[in-house]
């Protein structure tokens, strides 16, 4: 019985653990900003493009270069826009991690704000 649950718990550990990891494959993905943003420590709210989701999270918007908009759409994901090999897309931060394990995704950029002038 106590094997069991060691196992269980060993398991369980692991799963929480790789959740929240990203392969180097992932992680090169992913410009600096957006690492930040995953692992945890971003420099600034303002170095980002961000908007309240429904039920109050923050989503980003980020710049996605995939090999089909459509596989970002029937994976879920909120594409706004697409052209050619360029997607915008709005995520929250456990969206953005798994987007960048779907194997069409080239690489995803940092959204920016335009501000008038």
């Amino acid at each position: 019985m106590f094997i069991r649950s060691f196992i269980l718990a060993v398991f369980i550990a692991g799963c929480a653990a790789t959740g929240l990891q990203l392969t180097p494959l992932e992680e090169q993905k992913l410009d600096p900003a957006l690492r930040r943003l995953v692992l945890g420590t971003p420099a600034s709210r303002t170095e980002y493009d961000i908007t309240p989701g429904p039920s109050g999270e923050d989503k980003f918007g980020v710049i996605v270069r995939t090999e089909n908009a459509d596989d970002l759409r029937n994976a879920g994901y909120a594409v706004t826009s697409a052209f050619g090999d360029v997607a915008v897309v709005r995520v929250t931060i456990a969206q953005l991690r798994s987007l960048v394990t779907l194997l069409s995704v080239k690489n995803v950029t940092n959204g920016s704000k335009n501000h008038t002038m």
